[in-house]
């Protein structure tokens, strides 16, 4: 399926790279820089992920390309300056973090992230998170922060931002285009709900979801957007 005058929105891990163990370690499709090279030169494109914009432009070194990062708390271009969305200070919960066995903490500076994939019991790990988050609970509160719970993670966040915000703040930038939004992620549903009935929606990988398509991997995804070239 495709669209005239498309705008594209793109989630990064699991979407133009597979996952991997760690953040670093998630390298794109060995397709993914011509492709979106040659769609940034003909549509307005995106790439909307929870990773900062300073760390994708070392994954995704093509300049000028717009960045959404930590599920719309920040903007920016790859080559050129961002800015946080949302400011907030998150020093008084750094005195509080959590000391839980294979969780690690990713400092996003407007968030903070605690991973526990790889961790060598999962499940005790993420019991862990939540037991820290519900005794700390009015200090989130008080900060104006919430949780996100990603795949294997638990994001610290300010209230309010979310992917579904960020994505209809775009759209309104481009009047006359569809967009076409492409995550595989929990933190993309809120995406996929809020372009309902707006364009065209897909989910990378099984599981439910409120996209309206699916693709099987991030291969699939990488022919699709060739199909616009």
């Amino acid at each position: 399926m495709k669209v005239e005058n498309p705008l594209f929105l793109l989630d990064y891990d699991g979407t133009l790279a597979p996952i991997a163990p760690r953040p670093e370690e998630a390298f794109p499709h060995p397709e993914a820089l011509e492709v979106l090279g040659a769609l940034m030169a003909r549509y307005p494109l995106y790439v909307v992920t929870g990773r900062r914009v300073a760390d994708l432009a070392g994954l995704l070194p093509l300049p000028g390309l717009r960045v959404v990062g930590g599920h719309g708390l920040e903007e920016g271009e790859v080559g050129g300056e961002s800015h946080p969305l949302f400011p907030v200070d998150l020093s008084p919960l750094r005195r509080a973090l959590p000391s839980c066995p294979g969780v690690w903490l990713e400092d996003k500076g407007f968030a903070l992230a605690f991973h526990y994939r790889g961790a060598e019991d999962e499940e005790r790990a993420r019991a862990c998170l939540e037991g820290w988050l519900g005794a700390h609970e009015e200090l989130l509160q008080a900060l104006g922060l919430e949780a996100l719970a990603g795949k294997k993670v638990l994001e610290i966040k300010p209230k309010g931002a979310s992917k579904g915000q960020a994505v209809l703040s775009l759209l309104a930038r481009h009047p006359g285009h569809t967009p076409i939004y492409i995550g595989d992620d929990i933190t993309d549903e809120d995406a996929f709900q809020a372009l309902k009935g707006r364009g065209l929606t897909f989910k990378v990988g099984p599981g439910p979801t409120r996209a309206e398509g699916r693709f099987g991997d991030v291969g699939a995804v990488l022919a699709y957007l060739k199909s616009y070239l």
